[in-house]
């Protein structure tokens, strides 16, 4: 039976939602909302008041944004007050039919300007013109608002005590395990080239690896994009999950470097032993890959790599040392195919070593996902 959830699993889960991460994002969320609920009915919330807890809970557990833990509370608390200081004016804007439209018209402005400031900015603004909107539409006097804003922060702050203390949600964990699941296709893609160097009839399974490893990073990337994270923040950075993407995305540009260009001078005597080479390094390098996969799954120190630049220089070395681009076209035409191989595998080695540099914010221990 468990042979049969396992292939269940691999087969029909894993692809679409690895570990269930984003199954237990969205369970947090709604036990978040069902406490506030219930927070409201313990404290005897007038009904007519019970919508504006909910609206509250909502819009922390709704509109959340930021690469890190720390961020995501800074960015739901800035929510949240937000929320509370503008509801009593749009409840009291909301009893006049041309400061109506005004407010609204000023509403939507500052939430569809905002997001020039980032993710985070956006996404705070867009929960700050749904609550207000809900305000505006149903008038009310500024008494009446400040009640509002009241029961907006009870049912705001109970999602965030659940969401961040009772029941934390750490982006940057169920990234790191997505990502680690990335690289870990990307490393079977890899081994298998590596191991077809030279052969024929397996570009069928080849292709088929290529797609698993996009597919693994566009899912890596819907991960990104659900959490409001934008995936090119950190471009360029060391630090964090968006960090990560692109590295996994230059690192997938690599591997497929190595795999289109690695039949160089297939029939030509003059490169065998250089192809020999180059096969060589190849299978050394997956066996590094594959070491490196499972050190930066367990947070572990990355294997030295110093061996693995040092075999791509000789493969540069000897490649020079034929001297095929002094002769004619022929030998010149597959030294270059010869120089685009070794360079592939040269990129390999960059990524390596910038995915050595990456970290993400530390994870404190206990059981938070």
């Amino acid at each position: 039976m468990k042979g049969i959830l396992d292939n269940i699993y691999r087969v029909f889960i894993r692809p679409v939602d690895p570990g269930f991460f984003i199954t237990k994002y969205a369970a947090k969320s709604l036990g978040a909302c069902l406490t506030a609920l219930a927070a409201a009915f313990l404290f005897s919330v007038p009904v007519e008041f019970l919508n504006w807890c909910m609206y509250g809970a909502v819009a922390v557990v709704l509109f959340r944004a930021g690469s890190t833990f720390s961020a995501r509370k800074r960015v739901a608390a800035t929510l949240l007050a937000s929320i509370a200081l503008i509801v009593p004016l749009s409840s009291l804007a909301g009893n006049y039919d041309y400061l109506t439209l005004a407010y609204v018209f000023l509403l939507a402005f500052t939430a569809f300007i905002v997001p020039t400031l980032g993710v985070s900015a956006s996404v705070i603004g867009l929960g700050w013109l749904v609550v207000n909107l809900l305000a505006v539409f149903s008038p009310s006097d500024f008494s009446t608002g400040l009640l509002r804003s009241c029961f907006v922060l009870l049912g705001g702050s109970v999602s965030y005590i659940m969401i961040f203390h009772v029941w934390p949600v750490r982006p940057e964990k169920l990234l790191f395990r997505a990502g680690t699941l990335a690289l870990e296709d990307m490393s079977e893609f890899f081994n298998a080239v590596a191991r077809y160097l030279g052969r024929s009839g397996k570009s069928s399974e080849l292709a088929a690896m290529h797609e698993k490893s996009v597919q693994s990073l566009r899912r890596y990337r819907r991960f990104l994009e659900a959490m409001s994270i934008d995936p090119m923040k950190e471009l360029g950075s060391s630090q964090g999950p968006a960090a990560l993407y692109s590295l996994l995305i230059r690192m997938l540009e690599a591997v497929v470097g190595v795999s289109n260009s690695s039949h160089f001078a297939a029939r030509d005597p003059v490169f065998a032993e250089l192809k020999s080479s180059f096969n060589g390094v190849a299978l050394k390098a997956s066996a590094t890959f594959e070491l490196f996969n499972k050190s930066f799954a367990k947070g572990e120190k990355f294997p030295d790599i110093g061996g693995f630049r040092e075999d791509v220089d000789r493969l540069e070395e000897e490649l020079l040392g034929l001297g095929a681009y002094r002769r004619g076209d022929s030998p010149k035409e597959v030294f270059l195919e010869a120089w685009g191989a070794i360079y592939a595998m040269r990129n390999v080695v960059v990524e390596f070593e910038q995915m050595s540099k990456l970290s993400f914010e530390e994870q404190p221990e206990g059981n938070e996902q």
